[in-house]
This record gives structure tokens, sequence and C-alpha cells, in this order.
């Protein structure tokens, strides 16, 4: 299940994260509109500015008086409070809410799809429930852990609630299969009460095992490929054999309900937003790159920093952007610089210090002149030396 924040765990701050979802009117009937759901169902991108429960709303409500919303959902889950307020949002909406499993159906995303007033899967589908877990960054206290607990127990019973009003299960039986983490096939999901029809005529799902992540339709459900049940991992496709030529990533899922982009759209794109609406996954992609990037180059930053250079990393990270080496040079010029401005500092000063003490005005004497009664006894004693043959 989600991982809810904890109130100790610190927020990330992305402004340039851009929606998880995506709202479509159907262009040839204004009556239907279709939210696609597919990868995660993102924390960071609902709480954040970029994207907020807000927004989801406002979108919800730009499609007008229609009477049915088809929700396509491709998830291996995500965060359980974007999910509830998801489902809840559209429950309450006027109209007839359809999810459509094209691909997994996993975790959060469960919470969507037991909200819909119908829930349709692809035959070859897959449902998944676990329990919920919550992610910790910090030091707790005894207090903290509690609380937490208490937190995690109160997410648990409303899922288990949601679970049973959909299944029509006993309570019981919901959080036995939570527990257990349970992994059904479309059939099986219909059975338990989770879903209502399994649709056959759907395409097939393409799951991939990618450097140990289950892909599935190109979209990655964030779980390990081995820990996903026989009945998924048995349709891993062949990487050196070729799709057939009605098939490909359902990050665009291919059909007239989910909408293509046409020579004629794509002439159409004036702004980024067209972009977006045209090609949101690739839009997506590209900034999840480019979010990457630039949380790796803070990051070397930071590993960079010396003690004292904490004013110009904040500089390099953020009001005068440059990449790590760069801000590696200009740290060693900063210190050689202030090194020898010391240095000169010093030396200035010990000019300064000799000069008003009056070290300077010091001399040494002149030997002074022998005195004239010392040069005659000297000139004695030599004489009596040389007389007995001592030099």
């Amino acid at each position: 299940m989600g991982k809810p924040s904890s109130p100790m765990t610190p927020k990330m701050t992305n402004k340039t994260t851009d929606k998880f979802w995506q709202f479509r009117n159907l262009a040839d009937d204004g009556e239907k509109a279709e939210l696609l759901l597919y990868g995660d169902i993102s924390e960071r991108s609902w709480w954040e500015d970029a994207a907020t429960p807000k927004r989801f709303a406002d979108d919800l409500a730009a499609l007008g008086d229609v009477k049915e919303i088809t929700v396509y959902i491709n998830s291996g889950g995500g965060d359980v409070f974007a999910a509830q307020a998801i489902g809840n949002m559209l429950e309450r909406n006027a109209a007839t809410v359809t999810a459509h499993i094209d691909g997994l159906c996993a975790s959060a995303a469960t919470i969507v799809a037991c909200h819909a007033d119908k829930v349709v899967a692809a035959a070859d589908g897959s449902y998944m429930i676990h329990p919920v877990s919550m992610g910790i960054c910090d030091y707790l206290t005894a207090d903290d852990l509690t609380n937490c607990l208490k937190a995690l127990e109160a997410i648990r019973s409303n899922i288990i609630t949601l679970y049973a009003k959909k299944s029509g299960k006993t309570e019981e039986e919901c959080a036995k299969w939570m527990d257990e983490t349970s992994w059904w096939t479309p059939t099986e999901a219909k059975e338990k009460g989770f879903v209502d029809e399994v649709d056959d005529d759907a395409e097939d799902s393409v799951v991939e095992n990618r450097n140990g992540v289950l892909f599935v339709n190109s979209i990655s459900m964030n779980t390990p490929f081995n820990q996903a049940p026989n009945f998924v991992r048995s349709r891993v496709v062949d990487k050196t054999t070729a799709q057939p030529e009605n098939k490909r990533p359902a990050e665009q899922p291919e059909n007239k309900t989910h909408g293509e982009v046409t020579d004629m759209d794509i002439k159409d794109i004036k702004t980024v937003d067209d972009l977006r609406k045209a090609l949101p996954d690739l839009v997506a992609k590209i900034e999840n790159e480019a979010i990457t990037s630039e949380r790796t180059r803070i990051q070397e930053i930071e590993n960079a920093t010396l003690p004292g250079a904490e004013d110009e990393a904040n500089e390099a990270k953020f009001t005068k952007p440059i990449d790590s080496a760069s801000f590696a040079k200009a740290v060693i010029a900063n210190m050689k610089a202030k090194q020898q401005k010391q240095s000169k500092d010093y030396l200035d000063k010990v000019k300064t210090n000799a000069q008003t003490s009056g070290a300077n005005s010091i001399t040494n004497p002149p030997p002074a002149d022998p005195d004239p009664k010392d040069a005659e006894a000297n000139a004695f004693l030599a004489a009596i030396r040389k007389a007995n043959g001592v030099k």
C-alpha cells in the first residue's frame, strides 16, 4: 500500500513535477470523458505546488456535465492519501465512473478502483492488495513510533472498510487477504468481489523484467520482479522477439478512446501545455529525467562542499547554478585566493608593526677606536713572544 508521510519525514519541494493523472474529453462525444492513472500515484506531485488536490478537482470540474468517466488504471500504487482523495472526488461526481484495469492495479491504485461504480479488468490484468507501510526518514522517540503505529492502524482500518464495501465480503476476510499480500488474476479478483467484469477483448498486457523491476505496458510498477506471482512472471516478453505491429507500450494505450497524436494534432501544438496534452508520457519522461539530473547535481555539490564554503555551495545550487566540477574548481580557486590574501595581510601587518615600533631605526654602532694604551701593551707582549720564539 502507499507509504503515508510521517510528520517526521522531511518534505522535498519540487515545483517542476507535473501531474500524474490526465483527463480527456472525448472529441466525438461530449458526454464521456477519460482519466488515465498510469504509473505511480505520486505523493510528491500531489501535495507540492505543481499538482495539488485542488488542481485535480479543477480538472475534474472542467470536464463539465459528462455522463460517464472511464478511469484507465495501470499502476503499482503510490500514496494512500492521494488515492483516497482521488477516489472520493470521483465517487462524489455525478457521472457514472468505470475503472478499467489495463495492466496492473495494485496497492493504493485499488483504492481508486474501489470507489468506482464498476470495475472492468483486461483478461490478462492483475490485481494486488497488501499491508499498509510507512516510510520514515528521521530519528524517532518512543512516542513518535507509537503515533506512527496508531496512524498505520487507522489507515489499515479505513482501507479494510472500503474493501469490504466494494467486495461484499466481511472485514475479517478482507483483512486476511490484505495482511497476506494477495495477487489475483482478473477472474480471481472477480470471485473475491473486487472486479465486476472481465474484458476478454482488451489488448494483451506486456510484462517485462527490467533489471529486476516489474514493468507492465512499459510502466514501472516499483515492485521487484521476483515478488510478482507466477501468473504475472510467466507473461514476461522476450526482448529479442519483435512485438506484433498492433501492439505498443501502454504509456499511450492504443485505441480510440485513449486518444492518439496524429500529424494534424502535431501541427496544432503551439505551447508547452499543448505538447503536454498531446504527448503526456514523453513530457513526463523528459521532466523526470531533468528532475533526476538536477537532484544529482545538487547532491554532488553538497558532497564537494568543504567547511566554510556553505555560501558558495548555496549559490552554486540555486542562485547561480553550475555543475559540481565547476563548483569544485571555484572552491579551490577561492581558497587559494583567500590564502594569498591572508599571507599578504600577515606580511603587511608585520611591516606595519615594525615601522610603528621604531625597530627599523635601530642600527649596529661601528666598533670603537682602540685605546692607545692598549695598543702599546699589545706591541710589548708581541715583542716578548717573538724573543721567546712563541707565535
